[in-house]
């Protein structure tokens, strides 16, 4: 898939769906892959990474809103900026939401997408 947009949008996919087989084809395993949450924690590395989001695509009560604000592509990288609502239950089980801009930097390595950096950002 060489086009950032359509892998953007099959990557966003995987998410919504919960996924990890999808998603986890978008991280290359050799490069350093950094994920900053809303809470100013960070993931580092292929297997963090996977470990992750495999324990948060097993919580069923959450979804997002996607909102795309913009998506840039320069030779081989590709930037995206959306705009997220995120819904999900606390701990006894109450609704609450966060609103944050996500940043997901992607590099083109051997005409493949990888996500290399995904900065989430509360508002």
């Amino acid at each position: 898939m060489n086009d950032f947009e359509s892998v953007l949008n099959v990557h966003l996919k995987a998410i919504a769906d919960r996924d990890l087989s999808v998603f986890s084809k978008f991280l290359h395993p050799s490069q350093n892959i950094i994920i900053i949450l809303p809470n100013g924690n960070i993931i580092e590395g292929f297997e963090s990474v996977v470990n992750f989001h495999k324990r948060w695509f097993e919580d069923l009560d959450w979804h997002m809103d996607v909102k795309m604000l913009d998506i840039i592509t320069i030779d081989n990288v590709g930037y995206a900026l959306l705009d997220v609502i995120y819904h999900d239950l606390d701990e006894d089980g109450n609704p609450y939401e966060l609103k944050y801009f996500l940043s997901l930097l992607f590099n083109k390595i051997n005409n493949r997408w990888f996500l290399i950096r995904d900065q989430n950002t509360l508002k």
